[in-house]
């Protein structure tokens, strides 16, 4: 199946080095606002997540919790996939694509556990059914059928619906402590806007890219 045909035309905005400014995070906490404003963005802060084990490359979309001054956060079971292969190898590239609004940012760094508290704090501030499939998913693992897990779902509900579930060791926080951030805004005929943020020296250097 030959897709030469398939064509789009960005046209919807532009992107200077000078709008970045010297915080290339602030920057993007703006594009953020853009992507939750839009009505055709469903999720915003789904990001895709890769990264590498065994020198296998692996994505998949995760969701970003917290911006912080210098990194991201999202959460996940920490014996899954993408947890072992953190562990393994802690460089991490996440991504965002925002197809209403022609923009992309990709993200570099390297990947950490956040301290036991915050995964508490956040953990306690689920919903309770929420919490409750986070501690009966043995994630990534294989599993007879939908339909068992469902049961082990249900009996675990059922037999601690007046309870306060504690946070399972296994699962928390991963935060992503970024070295790079790039800026891609569409642009006709291909010509897009690139913009790279490199946190070096305790410092942002910022270089247009080609397209």
């Amino acid at each position: 199946m030959k897709l030469f045909n398939y064509r789009k035309f960005y046209k919807k905005d532009k992107l200077s080095i000078n709008d970045i400014g010297n915080n290339p995070l602030e920057f993007f906490k703006r594009w953020f606002k853009d992507a939750e404003n839009s009505d055709g963005i469903i999720e915003s802060n789904a990001m895709t997540l890769s990264t590498i084990e065994d020198n296998t490359p692996s994505s998949r979309v995760v969701l970003l919790k917290e911006i912080k001054d210098r990194s991201l956060v999202f959460f996940t079971n920490y014996d899954s996939n993408k947890g072992r292969a953190i562990l393994d190898n802690p460089n991490v590239c996440a991504s965002f694509y925002w197809p209403p609004l022609e923009r992309q940012v990709i993200f570099k760094g390297i990947a950490k556990k956040t301290d036991k508290d915050y995964s508490n704090s956040y953990f306690s501030s689920r919903p309770f059914k929420s919490q409750a499939a986070a501690i009966v998913s043995k994630q990534s693992e294989v599993i007879d059928s939908y339909e068992h897990l469902l049961k082990r779902y249900d009996k675990l509900i059922n037999e601690n619906k007046d309870s306060i579930f504690k946070r399972p060791n296994n699962w928390g926080g991963i935060e992503i402590v970024i070295k790079e951030i790039e800026f891609w805004q569409g642009r006709e005929n291909r010509l897009h806007n690139r913009v790279v943020c490199r946190f070096i020296s305790d410092k942002w250097d910022i270089q247009l890219l080609s397209p």
